[in-house]
C-alpha cells in the first residue's frame, strides 16, 4: 500500500474528523499561502520532528521523529490545507520558542524530555479548549445558515456551504500539529511494520481471530 492510500484509509477509519480529509480522498490540491515556505526549512524540519517526538516518543517502538514527520507535515499542510489553517499553523510554529520561553525560560529544543512533555500538554490542553469554543461557534453558525438556507429553499447546497464555513475557520496550532504527527507516523514505512503489524498479503477473514492483551493493532 502506498503512502496516499493509506492517508486515505486512516481518514476514513476516523470517520472524517482529519482537518482536510475531503482534500485525502480528492488527492490534495490547494492554493498556497507564501508563507508555507518556511517549514520546509530545515530548522523547521526539524523543529516539527522534535515537536512531533514530544507528542509520540520512541518507547520500545519507534517515534515520530523516526518516521521523519517533520518532512511530511509541511507537505500535508501545502498540499491539504486551507489558507487560513495554513495561516494558522504557521504562525502557531513561529511562537514555539516565545511560549517556550515563557513557560519554561528557554526556547524549545534546549528543554530537557521532561520540560517537552509538560510543554505539549500545555499546548493540548490550550488546543482542546480552543477546539471545544470554535466547535459550539459552528452549530451556532449551522442554524444560522439553515435558517438562511431554508428561507431561500436552497437545500442542495446546504453541506457545501457547511464545509466551506469549516475550512474557513481556522482550527488551533496544536490541534493540526497532533493530528500531523499521528498520520505521519502511522502512513509511514517504520509506523507499518515496526509500530502496527503489517502483512503485506492479507488472507482471509477471520472474525474469531484470538487477542492478546498488549499486542499491535493491525495495520490497513
Amino acid at each position: 500500500m502506498n503512502r496516499r492510500k493509506a492517508i486515505k484509509h486512516v481518514a476514513l477509519l476516523i470517520g472524517g474528523s482529519i482537518v482536510g480529509t475531503n482534500l485525502f480522498l480528492e488527492g490534495c490540491v490547494r492554493s498556497t499561502n507564501k508563507k508555507i515556505a518556511i517549514l520546509f526549512e530545515k530548522d523547521s524540519i526539524n523543529l516539527l520532528n522534535e515537536l512531533g517526538e514530544a507528542i509520540l516518543p520512541r518507547t520500545s517502538t519507534p517515534g515520530a521523529k523516526d518516521a521523519n514527520v517533520g518532512s511530511f507535515i509541511p507537505v500535508m499542510i501545502r498540499d491539504c490545507y486551507s489558507e487560513v489553517n495554513q495561516k494558522a499553523f504557521v504562525d502557531g510554529l513561529g511562537e514555539i520558542d516565545r511560549r517556550s520561553k515563557l513557560e519554561f525560560g528557554k526556547k524549545f529544543l534546549e528543554l530537557t524530555s521532561d520540560e517537552r512533555f509538560s510543554f505539549v500538554d500545555i499546548l493540548d490542553q490550550e488546543a482542546k479548549d480552543f477546539q471545544d469554543k470554535r466547535k459550539e461557534q459552528l452549530k451556532l453558525d449551522e442554524k444560522e445558515l439553515a435558517k438562511e438556507l431554508v428561507e431561500n429553499k436552497d437545500y442542495f447546497f446546504f453541506k457545501q456551504k457547511m464545509d466551506k464555513l469549516r475550512d474557513n475557520t481556522a482550527n488551533h496550532f496544536f490541534f493540526l500539529l497532533k493530528q500531523l504527527t499521528l498520520t505521519g507516523f502511522f502512513t509511514s514505512e517504520i509506523g507499518m511494520t515496526k509500530a502496527l503489524r503489517f502483512v503485506k498479503v492479507p488472507g482471509r477473514f477471520d472474525g474469531e481471530f484470538p487477542y492478546e492483551k498488549g499486542e499491535h493493532a493491525w495495520a490497513v
